[in-house]
């Protein structure tokens, strides 16, 4: 075979080579990267801006799996071998030895409870369970003024403490927690503390709706998040507005997805932890923008029990939280009533 042909035909065998390394190589590289599952009742969504090796996603998303399904085993009332359910169903007022991370959430519920004065309460499960709203309540109904005392007996946050050590304790035996209200916004924030330690520095995290963000979206923009417009239509998506944010974490909370409707009345899952009952006012829902997503969890819901006027004194008092009240006017419409940093921090756009 003449040289020049030789030549030929190995430059040929080096680019086919080449061309089909670099293919494999691109191939094993995700542009953008979106993962997504069910976790806590609800789903979980992350999104990724950059490019990722299809390995380390792999690792990534199975870390994270894992981490959920721990936390799972540590918070959900509705799992009966979780340490919240033993711990509900155990009448001992001795201290209750469980896992720290369970230890550092009820502690900052309990923390949450005295700020707002007991507008959070992390032991709402008996009148949760009273209401059908809880993981172990029979029918949703209305209870009668006996009902809601007597449940009232077994529930005050007050009754609750951290003991010595890693452990909780209550002093009511028949008194059992309610995580709901904090937890998803906990494991966005242990989402958040994989993604970071991954070394990734622009990403989206939302469980159930609770969101953190980090950095910018595909776009090259701040990551922009839509508050929904009240409704209790739920094929309804239309936004009242949208936030912009790099780095923070959100939440809300609303009367309009889970109630119960009697004689034309609403009557929101959303329980005054002061009286037993229902919240209801012209509030429709609190976004709150935070550094954690837990607190922002756990913030949106006290600020819905306390209502606009003490809810946004409350806020104003903190320089680092920032609400967004949706109103109910006499008309019908919904008014939207601010902190007075929110706007500035979230650039926030009214659809309406």
């Amino acid at each position: 075979m003449p040289r020049k042909r030789i030549i030929t035909s190995v430059l040929a065998l080096i680019l086919v080579l080449f061309l089909g390394v670099g293919g494999y190589l691109r191939s094993q590289v995700i542009v953008h990267p979106a993962h997504w599952g069910e976790t806590m009742g609800t789903s979980y969504s992350i999104k990724i801006s950059g490019k990722a090796k299809k390995p380390e996603l792999a690792e990534l998303y199975e870390k994270i799996k894992e981490r959920l399904e721990e936390i799972n085993g540590q918070m959900s009332t509705w799992d009966p071998d979780s340490e919240i359910s033993r711990f509900n169903h155990s009448a001992s007022t001795e201290p209750f030895a469980c896992s720290q991370a369970f230890a550092f959430v009820v502690k900052r519920a309990l923390e949450l409870a005295q700020s707002t004065d007991g507008a959070f309460d992390p032991t709402l499960q008996p009148l949760l369970n009273l209401w059908g709203f809880g993981s172990e309540g029979e029918e949703r109904r209305i209870p009668g003024d006996a009902e809601i005392a007597e449940a009232r007996k077994h529930t005050g946050w007050a009754k609750l403490s951290i003991a010595n050590g890693a452990g909780i304790q209550k002093k009511e035996p028949k008194l059992s927690l309610a995580l709901g209200a904090i937890a998803k916004g906990y494991g966005v924030d242990a989402i958040a503390t994989i993604l970071k330690g991954s070394g990734f520095e622009n990403w989206f995290v939302e469980i159930g709706g609770e969101i953190a963000v980090l950095g910018l979206n595909p776009d090259g923009v701040p990551w922009k998040i839509g508050i929904q417009q009240p409704t209790t239509n739920p094929m309804d998506q239309t936004l009242r507005g949208k936030l912009n944010l790099t780095n923070g974490a959100v939440a809300t909370s609303g009367d309009y997805r889970n109630y119960i409707e009697e004689d034309g009345r609403i009557y929101s899952h959303l329980l005054d932890p002061r009286t037993g009952r229902a919240v209801r006012s012209q509030t429709a829902s609190v976004t709150v923008v935070a550094p954690r997503c837990m607190d922002a969890d756990g913030i949106a819901t006290a600020l819905f029990v306390m209502g606009v006027d003490e809810g946004l004194r409350w806020v104003e008092r903190r320089a680092d939280i920032e609400a967004l009240f949706l109103v109910r006017r006499a008309d019908g419409e919904i008014s939207e009533k601010f902190s007075s940093g929110f706007e500035a921090a979230t650039v926030y756009t009214s659809l309406y």
